[in-house]
This record gives C-alpha cells, sequence and structure tokens, in this order.
C-alpha cells in the first residue's frame, strides 16, 4: 500500500475575513484612522461616568498596595484557665478548695459560680 499525500492547506487569500487580518497585522495605525474618521464615537459619553470609573480603578489600585497590619499581640500573655469537670462524688470541690488555700491562704466554705484566682505580685480570691 502507498501512503497518500494529503493537500497542505492554504489561508485564505481574499475577502473580508484576509482583509481584516491583514489590517491586524499591520498593527495600531487602523485604530488612529477610526478615531479620525468617527470622533464622536470615541468621545466622553458621561463625564460623571467617566469620573465613577475613574474613582473605582483609583480604589481597586489603593486596595492592592500592602498596608502593614498593626501589632495588636498583648504585652502580658492571656491567664491560665482551668476548667475542674466530672461525675458527682469524686472530689471536684475538694480539689477546688485545696488549690484556694494554697494560692490564697484562705478558706473557701462554699463554691458557687466561677472563681477566679490571681497569683504574682498580689495574692487575692474572687468568687
Amino acid at each position: 500500500m502507498e501512503a497518500k499525500e494529503h493537500k497542505r492547506h492554504q489561508k485564505k487569500q481574499s475577502g473580508p475575513q484576509a482583509e481584516k487580518k491583514k489590517r491586524r497585522k499591520q498593527g495600531a495605525e487602523t485604530e488612529k484612522d477610526e478615531r479620525k474618521r468617527n470622533p464622536k464615537a470615541f468621545a466622553v459619553q458621561s463625564a460623571v461616568r467617566m469620573a465613577r470609573t475613574f474613582h473605582r480603578a483609583q480604589d481597586i489600585k489603593a486596595k492592592k498596595h500592602h498596608i502593614p497590619l498593626v501589632d495588636r499581640t498583648p504585652l502580658e500573655p492571656p491567664p491560665v484557665v482551668v476548667v475542674v469537670v466530672g461525675p458527682p462524688k469524686v472530689g471536684k470541690s475538694t480539689l477546688i478548695r485545696c488549690l484556694i488555700k494554697n494560692f490564697t491562704r484562705q478558706k473557701l466554705s462554699d463554691i458557687c459560680g466561677p472563681i477566679t484566682i490571681v497569683s504574682g505580685n498580689w495574692v487575692g480570691a474572687k468568687h
């Protein structure tokens, strides 16, 4: 069997599409010609709309600039939070009473609600 040769594709060299491609190859000269021929088509239609699009473009450009974020980390680290959980009658209240007595040297009779212990230079207990 012999290999059959196919004809190569020939580009269209006449007609409106070919002329359009030729014009596109020539470059930006056609754009200048169009502006000269019909200046009203390229004029500003609405000054308000033009201003709005200009301001929008400026806003978008400003958003792209990197603005350094302010470091909002506190100077002192946050306090340690301890939660005591468990089933009834296992010693949760006893543990809390012992911790309070150890840190504050005060006796706490009944525990109701959250308890804050501040230890450091000033020692105290609030409930």
